[in-house]
């Protein structure tokens, strides 16, 4: 079974860290898993960035992990795709609702 793991919050917060570290655990598990970064969450997933999350994320796209960025997030925070971290994927609404609704998919909370 799949997990998706959707990450609202600031990288820097308590919440953003504790969802991409449970990311990082599931995969440590060999466990399938993919991560759906929305809202401030997609400042985790610039490839500049020097913050803990983001390298917890880059991490996690070096593991193979399918990275979910919500491109109308990241548009109103000002970036384009073009500043991800290599291997993140852009998603669009409907991509996004398409992860969330997967047969043999399963969704763990939104933090």
């Amino acid at each position: 079974m799949q997990t998706l793991v959707l990450v609202t919050s600031s990288p820097g917060s308590p919440e953003a860290q504790r969802a991409i570290e449970l990311a990082r655990t599931l995969r440590a598990q060999n466990r399938a898993v993919q991560v759906a970064l929305l809202q401030d969450a997609v400042l985790a997933a610039l490839g500049h960035s020097a913050m803990p999350a983001a390298a917890a994320v880059r991490d996690l796209l070096a593991q193979e992990v399918p990275v979910y960025v919500a491109e109308h997030d990241l548009t109103l925070r000002g970036f384009s795709p073009a500043v991800l971290a290599a291997g993140a994927h852009v998603a669009d609404d409907r991509r996004l609702v398409d992860l969330i609704l997967a047969d043999a998919s399963r969704t763990l909370g939104c933090f």
